[in-house]
């Protein structure tokens, strides 16, 4: 059945009768997209895609309500099926705005049609009742720019959402409520509604139901860990509140661990809910490990929910990689490869998922205090197919395989399954053979009759990597189609270790009948010619078989000849080749339309690129990257990316004669296939300078006994209503940081006492996070350093002498609030000090300082998360133009001693215009983890990362390319934390990550230097 959520709300009755009328009757016409509207930030656009924005019209950015139902099949919009094909991306770990675009345009020119988007409450609230959606925090922006590029959108506010992030992205302000998170408590539940009304109006002027944009779906917290009565209460009150708030497309929650059934529509939980969804990571998360196998999981899904359709909320897309670990994000890209990522998309088709969001198709950069300190590190590379300097990996072209087949290949979204062919495997491991058929307009859609097959072959194994060759008759379960006896009785099709493929047979369109295909249908296409492009894995076997009216003639235009059989019974054109190089085949005559056949083998796909123009669609080959396309007469303007210069084919609509690429003529002849062929420039040569002269200070003031922390906070509550926060035993009083309002980065503290008898240990208790640290000095004396837990230390004769005032000075290093995933409080747990019990101490009277103005930052633009309570960053070292002349110079980035010093250094850049350079910062030491010390990097005052010596493993750093200047001067500050003397980086080095000749443009982030913040 089908089923209509809310209806559109903000445009007449009568207005919505007429769009959706409308709609039906252009249909197909909706999704290949007419010329587009006006944009609606024009002016925010930059760099050479800013005049292609909106270049097609789609039902996201038309500006008239569409309606959304479901069946058990597919979403469909205005009654037109869909197949959604996602891409996970959180836009705080790329913060740089004009680079979401960036992302954006590479997803959809990669077969993607939808992107998925958390948002991070946290990073807009830093204090209750306070929301910023400015600057890098632009969502609705973000949206605009979604719509624009021509992406639905899934919605992911939460109120929690996990995502690796500090705190699961609640705000640490409220690790203070004394009552359980992810729960109906008053307080947090207010909390909760108030910041679903703020960013829910910003997200519904984005829904298509109301003609604002190309929101799509809407999801309602995240993976709840059960179905208990308090969290089925909670969650019934958040999806009223978002119904209340006017959000009208279809809600969902994202069921955890491969789905329970939990918080399913109309069940307990899901009372305002439309779809079911559910998360799915079958490889586990030990890149370092052994991969677990992918299981069946459609006809269980459909048992929780038989009236929607398999909806993939989160599928494997990587890993995240922890702190400590002996390998790099790299290996996570090993882990979830592109065997993985072939394998898990044919098992997700053959599972019937019409609705399939990849987590994370961009990672990025857990920058400044974002991370949760128990996922993870700086970087969040995640192993993705966009990787975090924002490079395009070859996973990405596995993907593009399946979303181009997707959209090509229509009648998947009502597919269903079928009775599956019988196959024999020769050698290898076990192939599992499933086939699914499409039987609505099946007359149009198949040759047959009998409905459009899709028959997946793969191992289910993804450790499994022996080849198997499966034999099997194609003509399985046809019918009428395949009365007569078949040319080949059997077709075998070779499945190497860890592959998979999907089949198309029965399969009509425009006027053409493919009766089947052993290669994989990559795409088909009107470029002015029909096309058909077809791979496979090289060096294997390929055969198509096509149905035509009478013989036509067919004519190899290019590359290796391939054999061709017509069989006059049948009336069926048979074509053998090999998969390797590109060829080009052109089949005309025969009843149909021409066709021209591309022939290639899966190494090709990651520079085949198809675009839709506002002239029609366009097919390239040879670029990094095809981003837009538009055509302007005679003209085709074409933006993209090249790495290097090389060659450029264009398949493009009627009438096109000449070509440009990012705005510059390209010289172009028209080959024997009718494509325009040319060149494309390569990048220049990029040399970054190197950061060889440093100036330093010492920025530790507050461990000596005699510093003024007169102004600080006192730290003297007895209670706290989150009771996980204190009071400590020994000390009598609540210590930890977010009671007094700072919540992120370095804490210091000082406890003045006067010993009443002599004492001979301090005991600490710190929480600090994964890989955090407390360093610990009496007097001025450092008495040592620790991590999260416990330490005693013993105080040296002569020290704390009883009647004798003492100071104990302890730095903490907050590493980011635990996320609290299984709703068990972890979140609150507490960071600073717990407790501290000085043996003969007598009363101790605690002061506190973290970030300078706590959760009240002078510097809004960076925001909350971007600084902590060292000395320097209070004084604002990490800014550009901090006053440095008195520093010392220096070669050298060793410590003389336990503490914090700083080391500022300028790098003068001039990236070439037109280009886009991924630039990292590395630090090297040849001494391994054995020195203790720890690197805290800001990059124009932004803070880049955390670098751990002797925790690991991360050492090089991207910086994202909103913090960098790419014409101007660009400072790098240092704040090394040592725990012992002697240590620091041998080097730390600028470098060139990779440049690409296009791009989008854009420059450094709006946000205060020095000047700014301490003016004169």
């Amino acid at each position: 059945m089908t089923h209509h959520p809310h209806r559109p709300r903000t445009r007449s009755r009568l207005l919505r009768r007429r769009a959706v009328v409308a709609s039906l009757a252009t249909g197909l016409a909706l999704s290949l997209f007419s010329p587009p509207p006006v944009s609606a930030h024009p002016a925010r656009q930059a760099g050479p895609a800013a005049a292609e924005a909106t270049a097609h019209r789609f039902p996201g950015n038309d500006h008239r309500p569409h309606t959304v139902t479901w069946d058990e099949k597919s979403l469909r919009i205005d009654g037109e099926r869909l197949v959604v094909w996602s891409g996970e991306f959180h836009y705080w770990r790329l913060p740089s705005p004009d680079q979401w675009r960036d992302v954006l345009q590479k997803l959809k020119a990669s077969g993607f049609n939808a992107v998925s988007l958390y948002f991070f409450w946290g990073y807009h609230s830093p204090k209750p009742g306070s929301y910023d959606f400015s600057g890098v925090r632009d969502i609705d922006r973000l949206l605009t720019m979604a719509e624009q590029e021509g992406l639905y959108v899934i919605a992911r506010p939460g109120p929690y959402i996990n995502a690796e992030v500090s705190m699961g992205g609640l705000p640490p302000y409220m690790s203070t409520y004394g009552g359980e998170q992810r729960t109906a408590d008053p307080q947090n539940l207010a909390a909760d509604l108030e910041w679903l009304k703020a960013v829910n109006g910003i997200i519904g002027r984005h829904q298509i139901t109301d003609g604002g944009g190309s929101v799509i779906a809407y999801q309602v917290e995240n993976e709840q860990i059960d179905n208990s009565a308090a969290h089925i209460d909670y969650i019934e009150k958040l999806q009223s509140a978002v119904v209340g708030q006017g959000i009208t497309v279809p809600l969902f929650h994202n069921d955890y661990g491969n789905g329970h059934g939990w918080n399913a529509p109309g069940g307990p939980g899901g009372s305002k809910l439309g779809l079911y969804a559910f998360d799915t990571y079958p490889l586990g998360f030990d890149c370092a490990g052994a991969r677990k196998k992918l299981n069946d999981y459609e006809s269980r899904v459909r048992g929780y929910s038989p009236g929607t359709p398999v909806f993939v909320a989160e599928g494997q897309g990587g890993a995240f990689t922890a702190w400590g670990r002996d390998f790099q994000t790299s290996e996570c890209a090993k882990f979830a490869d592109e065997a993985f990522t072939r394998q898990f998309a044919v098992h997700n088709l053959a599972n019937g998922a019409t609705l399939s969001n990849t987590y994370m198709e961009y990672g990025g950069t857990n920058w400044g205090w974002t991370g949760d300190p128990g996922s993870g590190f700086t970087s969040y590379d995640y192993g993705a197919a966009i990787a975090e300097n924002r490079a395009i990996t070859p996973k990405l072209a596995v993907q593009k395989e399946f979303g181009y087949l997707q959209s090509a290949v229509r009648p998947i979204a009502s597919a269903v399954p079928d009775t599956a062919p019988e196959v024999t495997v020769t050698g290898g491991g076990p192939v599992t053979a499933q086939q699914r058929r499409s039987t609505e307009q099946a007359d149009e859609t198949s040759v047959s009759g009998n409905g459009m097959r899709l028959i997946t072959l793969r191992h289910p194994d993804s450790n499994d990597t022996t080849t198997s060759r499966v034999t099997f008759p194609l003509a399985w379960g046809a019918g009428a189609a395949y009365a007569r006896v078949p040319q080949k009785p059997d077709t075998a099709v070779t499945v190497d270790g860890r592959d998979a493929t999907t089949l198309v047979a029965d399969y009509a369109f425009d006027t053409h009948r493919l009766v089947y295909s052993t290669s994989q249908p990559l795409t088909r296409l009107t470029a002015g010619r029909d096309l058909l492009v077809l791979d496979g894995a090289r060096g294997t076997d390929g055969e198509t078989v096509l149905r035509y009216a009478k013989r036509p003639r067919v004519t190899t235009v290019d590359g290796a000849p391939v054999e061709t059989t017509w069989d006059p019974v049948r009336k069926d054109l048979r074509l053998n080749y090999a998969h390797g190089a590109a060829r080009t085949v052109r089949i005309t005559g025969g009843g149909s339309r021409d066709l021209t056949v591309l022939i290639g083998d899966r190494e090709a796909v990651a520079t085949i690129w198809q675009l839709d123009a506002s002239g029609g669609q366009v097919l390239v080959t040879g670029p990094e990257l095809a981003r837009t396309a538009r055509v302007s007469g005679s003209r085709l303007d074409l933006t993209g990316d090249t790495r290097e210069a090389g060659p450029v084919r264009v398949f493009a609509p009627a009438g096109v004669r000449t070509l440009t690429w990012n705005g510059r003529t390209v010289t172009v002849r028209r080959d024997a296939a009718g494509a325009l062929t040319g060149r494309l420039p390569g990048p220049a040569d990029v040399q970054v300078p190197a950061l060889d002269t440093w100036r330093t200070s010492a920025s530790d003031p507050e461990r000596t006994a005699d510093f003024d922390d007169s102004t600080w906070v006192r730290a003297d509550r007895t209670t706290a209503a989150n009771t996980r926060h204190g009071p400590g035993a020994a000390s009598g009083v609540v210590l930890d940081t977010d009671e007094y309002g700072f919540h992120e980065g370095d804490t210091w503290y000082r406890g003045h006492y006067t010993p009443t008898e002599a004492g001979s240990t301090v005991e600490v208790t710190a929480r600090t996070g994964t890989a955090g640290h407390a360093l610990v000095w009496l007097d001025g004396h450092y008495l040592g350093a620790q991590g999260d837990g416990s330490s005693t230390y013993t105080v040296p004769a002569g020290l704390a002498e009883p009647g004798r005032p003492a100071v104990l000075a302890i730095l903490v290093r907050n590493m980011g609030q635990y996320e609290d995933w299984s709703s068990d409080g972890r979140s609150k747990g507490g960071r600073g000090l717990a407790d501290v019990d000085i043996a003969g101490a007598g009363k101790t009277e605690w002061r506190i300082q973290g970030a300078e103005g706590g959760d009240r930052p002078a510097d809004t633009a960076r925001g909350l998360y971007n600084n902590g309570g060292l000395y320097g960053e209070r004084l604002g070292w990490h800014l550009p133009g901090a006053p440095d002349a008195s520093w010392a110079r220096t070669a050298s980035l060793k410590s003389d001693r336990p503490g914090v010093r700083w080391y500022r250094s300028t790098a003068p850049l001039d990236l070439p215009e037109g280009a886009d350079t991924a630039l990292g910062l590395r630090i090297e030491d040849a001494g391994g983890r054995t020195d203790k010390y720890r690197v805290q990097i800001f990059v124009n005052g932004w803070n880049t990362g955390q670098y751990v010596n002797n925790v690991g493993p991360q050492q090089e750093f991207v910086i994202p390319s909103g913090f960098v200047d790419p014409h101007g001067e660009n400072t790098v500050a240092l704040a090394v934390t040592a725990e012992q003397s002697g240590v620091g980086p041998d080097s730390v080095r600028l470098v060139n990550q990779g440049t690409v000749l296009g791009g989008v443009g854009g420059g450094r982030n709006a946000a205060p230097d020095y000047a700014d913040v301490f003016p004169r």
